[in-house]
């Protein structure tokens, strides 16, 4: 397509090029193959094809052909003509012919360069000739012989592909054929072959189905040369519906399809009968999934007719049937033919879509018809109709936790307002009451920044001293909405307290109160937090109130995580739990999960944080909060993931939660999260791409303290590992006095290690100068008060403090193992192997190798089971200072740091087969081997299976016995 941008790797389709490349070592070990891959116009044939064939080892003789779009009528041989063209192109004329039968070859009418053919000669004997000369070919190399296209096969090329894959005995031949389903009649003698071909045991299928969501964002990565969005990738691969040419043709015109894209959906239109195309445009218009009463009622053609022109969208691939009804296969498709209707035939349809839904109503239902009741009357341009439609809908969708849809279908009744001559008589609500329904609806849907500005609207409207209670519930919802922003909130919400006064509405204040010490809470306000937390659940008590009882003791039991004092959080956050479960409330309902999760991760317990936080994530999936108290506990399981050092995984919970498009304020925690395990794997462009993010975020917001700390302490670190101790200390100084009032007891103890590293590094730099000696030494001094300050006791406050001492006191080889073990029995495998990396230094300089082979031994296969490429080169580099050799720093240079049982994985991976295979060969789950082939690639520096096993070839790793 013209200005679409090709992707220059294959993505997603691993397990697929291991079926082609084990098909073509069964057949260069004589036992030839056939492999049909099919799939849909775009959905990467070729290109898997291409990739796979490209590095196949033995010099393959790769020749290649295909049919064109004539029908079984048309030139008899095409694709074979350029296989026999190729072929001779390859091995030159003389030798070609040479490998055809003496006396004349029938070959010879379809290519006139392998000599004439015999005047009269029966119909198998082209076949024969064609089948002994690649069979002859095959006898100096491997042969690849590849038929593109082949649902356009015609009867002569059609029978002679069957042929061989029917009679290759023997020789080492693959045959490849590629095959676009949807593009033929149910019927097609192209269709009964294929069917003919795949009950054979020596051909193998390979349907290709559309790209899962991480490969299309890998996809996006790789033709757009940068980290791609989240959001986006989750927009386009909706879209697309997994297409990668879909795929590439939006990411290149920035979403937007362009025209031969869109020229190319509506050219399969085109040549539709008139009953399905018809058909076609009747579900375009219905814009999603409909059942088959209600296309009829529409179509309002034969029942067997529209069942035909159905089964025949069906057949091509054009629309799904599934158990509710039809949809159309790809969201731009139904665009290309929705936006291809003329605008007055739409608005007849969407009508008739409108008065169908409308007759489905139970009498006195004002909400029946639902969603798709306003949109078509909005479509229709009946407004007067469409308003009172929307307004009902919408408080189905609230009652039903679809906040989307409610937010969505509120905003359709705003849009109609001016249009309707009356419209608080349709609805029997003024405008206020709409806006104010729709900051709610957006509080919910996690969508702050439009509830911020529906809810400034509602206020507008307001006269505060006239209706303060109003104005004071406005004023809390939007200070709630800002503190999902940027932190920020605590002035709408002290005026909304102000409003309303002890005496006037308890029950309001109580909630207002509540969640001004939920904000408090958030930016570390503790005093004023601990205040106004009583003085709600107070209020709670007297009034016997759930409702009121549950955010208080939220608040109540994040303060005691705070203080350290686990068990009475915990059970503070059960209540809490039990409170809002009681009274509806979703949302704090679903922050006791994030919060006790996180205060069990800070407590060291991340396996049990992990948990929480995935049942948690589970629950607000279930209540229609997924973007936005979902996404915060998303950020709760990926912390202790990352500490855990299982980083595949929480990479996986972020880009889920960020392909959500969450609040600003958690998509900075989750990219966080991103941006720490990019700087651990050495990823530095990445790293500091996400880095750039969050700090555009952070110079703009006013609140969001333990982001800022966060991102504060991944600025440190990178100082540190770009040996860059002078900017690593300005960073230290900035936060220094600061840390104890702002920042989470756990990350001021970090930026006192870390802040002892640094001067550690300065020391090293300039050993002999004095200024630097007594400015090291006074930093060190302000960072241990620092860590005085820290009250809370925890493990991993602890293993901080042990580890703060072994940098600072010099106590020896005990002294750091102490802090290694603290490290190990907390599971946090990264910060374990650092520790042990400064533990070997420590050994070297007092002349213990023995101590320091040991430490880096440990260090090294932790790191490399990790993919820590700059600790890795750290283990390295020290080793190599301290002269021990690869086998006494535990490096394993010829197997790249592969364990036996990555070898193991890797002998069979290198031989094609996919992860289910590998399984079942060495009993193991597939999960498991997933595991280990994500270490392989790491350890050998690879992007894919295919390099691996390339390197694994090279590097004779394939040659040791097993």
């Amino acid at each position: 397509m013209t200005g679409s941008v090709v992707s220059p790797v294959l993505v997603g389709r691993d397990d697929e090029t291991a079926v082609l490349r084990a098909a073509y070592e069964s057949s260069r070990a004589g036992s030839p193959r056939t492999v049909l891959v099919s799939g849909e116009a775009g959905i990467g044939k070729s290109r898997l094809v291409a990739t796979a064939v490209g590095g196949l080892p033995g010099d393959p003789l790769v020749l290649s052909g295909g049919c064109l779009e004539l029908g079984s009528e048309g030139t008899p041989f095409v694709p074979f003509v350029a296989v026999l063209r190729d072929l001779v192109r390859r091995l030159g004329r003389d030798r070609a012919a040479a490998l055809l039968p003496p006396g004349g070859a029938a070959l010879g009418d379809l290519l006139p360069d392998l000599g004439p053919a015999p005047v009269r000669y029966g119909p198998a004997r082209l076949l024969e000739e064609m089948l002994s000369l690649l069979g002859r070919a095959a006898e100096e190399r491997p042969v690849v012989v590849l038929v593109e296209d082949l649902h356009w096969a015609d009867a002569s090329s059609r029978e002679l592909f069957a042929y061989l894959a029917r009679n290759l005995a023997g020789a080492a031949v693959l045959l490849v054929g590629t095959v676009r389903t949807g593009e033929l009649a149910a019927g097609h003698p192209n269709w009964r072959t294929l069917a003919e071909l795949g009950r054979s045991g020596a051909v193998s299928r390979i349907v290709l189905g559309p790209l899962k969501h991480r490969h299309v964002a890998a996809l996006l990565a790789a033709v757009d040369g940068r980290p791609p969005d989240p959001a986006r990738s989750a927009r386009i691969h909706r879209r697309s519906g997994g297409n990668p040419l879909f795929v590439e043709a939006l990411s290149s015109a920035g979403e937007t399809p362009p025209g031969d894209l869109r020229a190319l959906l509506l050219a399969r239109v085109t040549d539709l009968p008139d009953p399905s195309r018809e058909a076609l445009e009747v579900m375009a218009v219905a814009g999603a999934e409909l059942d088959d009463d209600l296309v009829r009622a529409v179509a309002g053609g034969p029942g067997r007719g529209l069942g035909d022109a159905l089964g025949d969208l069906t057949g091509r691939e054009l629309v799904v049937a599934r158990e509710g009804g039809y949809a159309i296969r790809h969201d731009l498709l139904r665009e290309a033919v929705y936006e291809a209707l003329p605008p007055p035939r739409r608005r007849r349809m969407h009508a008739r879509y409108a008065a169908a839904l409308a007759g489905r109503a139970a009498p006195g239902d004002p909400a029946a018809g639902g969603t798709a009741l306003a949109e078509h009357w909005t479509a229709a341009g009946e407004f007067e109709r469409a308003l009172p439609a929307a307004w009902h809908a919408a408080g189905r969708a609230g009652r039903q936790n679809a906040y989307d849809e409610q937010l969505h279908l509120l905003e359709l009744v705003l849009e109609h307002w001016p249009k309707v001559p009356e419209p608080v008589d349709a609805i029997g609500a003024d405008r206020a009451v709409v806006l104010e329904r729709a900051a709610t609806a957006a509080f919910n849907a996690g969508r702050s920044a439009a509830g911020v500005a529906y809810g400034t609207a509602a206020l507008d409207e307001l006269d505060p001293a006239a209706e303060p209670e109003r104005a004071a519930r406005l004023l809390g919802l939007r200070g709630r909405l800002q503190s999902r922003i940027d932190g920020g909130g605590r002035d709408d919400l002290r005026r909304a307290v102000a409003l309303a006064p002890p005496g006037a509405s308890e029950e309001l204040r109580g909630r207002l109160l509540s969640a001004l010490a939920f904000v408090e809470f958030m930016a570390f306000d503790l005093d004023d937090c601990r205040r106004h937390a009583a003085q709600a659940l107070d209020l709670a008590d007297r009034l016997g109130d759930d409702a009121l009882r549950a955010p208080a003791l939220l608040v109540l039991g994040a303060l005691h995580g705070t203080d350290g004092e686990l068990d009475r959080a915990g059970g503070a956050f059960a209540e809490a739990r039990r409170a809002a479960d009681a009274a509806g409330d979703a949302h704090t309902f679903l922050t006791t999960f994030q919060w006790e999760s996180t205060f069990l991760g800070d407590a060291g317990r991340y396996e049990e944080a992990v948990e929480l936080a995935r049942t948690g994530q589970s629950a607000a999936e279930r209540l229609g909060q997924a973007r936005s108290r979902g996404s915060m506990l998303a950020n709760a399981r990926g912390v202790p993931l990352l500490l855990l050092g299982r980083w595949d995984e929480a990479l996986r919970v972020v880009e889920d939660a960020l392909a959500l498009a969450p609040p600003p304020l958690y998509a900075a925690y989750l990219r966080l999260i991103a941006a720490d395990i990019a700087h651990r794997r050495g990823h530095t462009e990445l790293g500091g791409t996400l880095l750039r993010q969050v700090t555009e975020f952070a110079v703009h917001t006013v609140g969001a303290a333990e982001a800022k700390s966060w991102l504060a302490l991944l600025r440190l670190t990178r100082s540190i590992d770009q040996d860059d101790p002078d900017t690593a200390d300005l960073i230290v100084g900035e936060h220094l006095a600061t840390a104890p009032e702002t920042w989470p007891p756990q990350e001021t103890a970090r930026l006192a290690v870390l802040g002892a590293r640094v001067q550690r590094a300065r020391r090293a730099a300039a050993p002999r100068n004095r200024r630097v000696a007594a400015e090291t030494a006074d930093r060190l001094a302000a960072l241990d008060r620092m860590l005085g300050t820290v009250r809370t006791t925890t493990p991993v406050i602890d293993a901080f403090r042990l580890t703060f001492r072994a940098l600072t006191e010099g106590g020896g080889l005990p002294v750091w193992d102490g802090a290694a073990a603290a490290w190990r029995d907390l599971g946090n495998r990264h910060e374990t192997a650092v520790v042990l990396v400064e533990a070997a230094a420590a050994a070297l300089a007092s002349g213990n190798r023995p101590g320091a082979r040991s430490r880096l031994c440990e260090a090294r296969a932790v790191a490399a089971d990790l993919g820590a490429a700059p600790l890795l080169a750290r283990i390295d580099d020290l080793a190599a200072r301290g002269r021990l050799t690869a086998t006494e720093s535990g490096a394993s240079d010829p197997a790249f740091g592969l364990t036996p049982r990555e070898l193991d994985v890797l002998r069979p991976l290198a031989g094609g087969r996919t992860n289910q295979q590998i399984a079942a060969e060495l009993f193991i789950s597939a999960n498991t081997v997933a595991t280990h082939v994500t270490r392989i690639l790491t350890k050998l520096g690879a992007a894919s299976r295919t390099q691996a096993a390339a390197k694994a070839r090279e590097s004779g790793l394939l040659d040791a016995p097993p």
